[in-house]
């Protein structure tokens, strides 16, 4: 599965079968950005999306003052810990301000993405912006989730082995296709020392090293990603144990493809 949409799509598609149907949707009048994307994004020509909330002009804060008069409660957002929306829907402050209140949850999402990072540098949560970058050491409101963030990083720590391919898209020669990565763990121990290991080795055969003295990250590059399309990227990193081998089954043939072709 690769996004929520695709369950409802599954039960329409059982339920509604080939008639046409109307889906409502709540973004609201702050969100209409996302509204747009979700008639562009639709395959469906049965189907026609609804946004109500849009069409009155209810933004999130007459939402809020609705559910108030309505119920005589605050209602909180829905919430994912993880979520990658919050500046698009301009709900950082809000988003952070919860995480203070629950450290010990924003030190695993912090570990997730250090993480995630640590694998892809272009994986930030937030795009050209990481979670991390917006939690302050010398804010007190910030230190208990960045203690949870450093307990997070205590645990055993693998070297990873990554590779990854950037092709070109089948359906338009201008613009980068779908990434083919592969991901290989390789050993695991205690972060330093796999650390001073990868820094040791790639140093005696040339390799550029990157160490993050702050949390323990060591990446070697093998090969970097060319500016041209198509490229591959390869490295080596330490980085927390969680991260299972994943490779698609064509990886190899197209691995050994792409390095015929690079210049």
């Amino acid at each position: 599965m690769h996004a929520k949409g695709e369950v409802g799509d599954a039960l329409i598609a059982q339920e509604i079968g080939d008639r046409p149907f109307r889906q409502v949707m709540g973004f609201n009048a702050d969100e209409v950005s996302r509204s747009r994307r979700d008639e562009a994004a639709s395959k469906n020509p049965l189907r026609q999306g609804v946004y109500p909330l849009i069409a009155w002009g209810w933004g999130r804060e007459r939402c809020e003052a609705f559910l108030w008069e309505r119920f005589g409660v605050r209602w909180e957002k829905s919430y994912c810990s993880f979520c990658c929306f919050p500046v698009s829907m301009g709900a950082m402050d809000a988003h952070l301000d919860r995480m203070r209140a629950h450290p010990d949850i924003a030190g695993r999402v912090l570990r997730l993405e250090y993480t995630s990072v640590s694998l892809n540098p272009q994986a930030r949560l937030f795009g050209r912006r990481s979670l991390l970058e917006q939690f302050d050491p010398g804010r007190a409101a910030d230190r208990p989730v960045l203690a949870a963030f450093e307990g997070e990083l205590a645990c055993p720590w693998a070297l990873y082995h990554v590779r990854r391919i950037l092709p070109v898209s089948k359906a338009d020669p201008t613009r980068r296709g779908r990434a083919m990565r592969s991901v290989e763990r390789v050993d695991v121990g205690r972060a330093a020392a796999l650390g001073r290991r990868l820094q040791s080795v790639s140093e005696r055969r040339g390799v550029p090293v990157e160490v993050d003295e702050r949390h323990g990250r060591v990446r070697a590059w093998v090969q970097r990603r060319g500016p041209a399309l198509p490229t591959v990227e390869e490295l080596m990193v330490t980085a927390p144990f969680q991260v299972r081998d994943k490779k698609v089954p064509h990886f190899e043939r197209e691995w050994a493809a792409h390095r015929r072709g690079r210049p």
